[in-house]
């Protein structure tokens, strides 16, 4: 199946599970895992994350144990299955007391009575890779759409609903060693159906991004970041800086931190801090792909 293929049936399925138009808070969605052609890691690796979210002004802290698994998908794209663990610390002010719109019908259910709340989050599959298209080698799709397993307790950092992310990135090659990536991502965030949030809590909207890298060799990047998100009028702004280091031969660790810029009443979070473990496979290294390739 071809990249364009993979993407239109993915849109089909997220389209055909219908739409629930919103205007509400700028849930959290971890970046789809873009492949460039740069990149000396793998298409089959392994990626676990130790992050922590914080909001001082909201006294909001969850901490999260995330792993994402990403898989060779022919016509060097990537799948990928990743998958989160939270503790979530309200500070007693859990979000419908923060944002009461967000309350659904279910009336039994007494969301203060909870202040640090612990469970799995939202899985989320997807794929990214090269357009098979000509003249468009340095586009790249991106795919993504969240299951509805999990809780609504969690929200804003998980839910019960159904994101569905369609994203064009654009490759431009800056040196031997740099290239910077321009992405447009549309969201279509689809009502959990449950009781607890109604569908105000799941807005639509878009995003624009840039990631400027730098790579110094084998597992080794730096990477400068921007997005804008405009989720039905909810705006944000976060900038990050990420850095990987090499600590073994298949492997490397990286060290990120973002801020939220906007100052907006509707952000998950004011910091995001994350500590990463990637644990790539040698032989679905671009260059062991091309050796191969060319071999008789």
């Amino acid at each position: 199946m071809s990249s364009l293929s993979r993407v239109l049936l993915l849109a089909t399925l997220g389209f055909g599970l219908g739409v629930t138009t919103a205007c509400a808070q700028i849930t959290h969605l971890d970046d789809i895992p873009w492949f460039a052609a740069a990149d000396s890691t793998s298409r089959l690796a392994m990626v676990a994350e130790v992050d922590r979210f914080l909001d001082p002004d909201q006294d909001w802290t969850v901490n999260r144990l995330h792993v994402c698994a990403i898989l060779p998908g022919g016509e060097r794209s990537v799948f990928f299955l990743r998958m989160s663990h939270l503790s979530f610390d309200t500070g007693g002010r859990g979000a419908v007391a923060r944002w009461p719109e967000i309350r659904g019908e279910e009336v039994d259910f007494v969301w203060s009575s909870e202040t640090t709340i612990t469970s799995f989050g939202q899985p989320e599959i997807g794929a990214t890779g090269p357009l098979a298209i000509g003249g468009l080698s340095h586009w790249h799709y991106g795919v993504a759409l969240g299951l509805p397993v999990g809780t609504d307790r969690l929200y804003p950092f998980a839910s019960v609903s159904l994101p569905f992310r369609l994203a064009a990135r654009r490759w431009v090659d800056l040196g031997p060693r740099t290239q910077l990536g321009l992405t447009g991502t549309y969201l279509m965030n689809m009502d959990s159906g449950k009781d607890l949030l109604n569908s105000t809590a799941f807005p639509d909207g878009w995003q624009l991004g840039a990631v400027f890298n730098w790579y110094r060799g084998r597992g080794t990047r730096t990477s400068l970041t921007y997005d804008f998100k405009n989720l039905d009028s909810r705006k944000s702004e976060v900038v990050g800086l990420q850095t990987w280091f090499p600590w073994t031969d298949d492997g490397s660790v990286g060290v990120k931190v973002a801020r939220d810029l906007s100052g907006s009443e509707n952000r998950p979070a004011l910091w995001y801090f994350s500590l990463s473990w990637r644990f790539d496979s040698e032989g679905r290294r671009p260059s062991a792909e091309v050796e191969e390739a060319a071999a008789p």
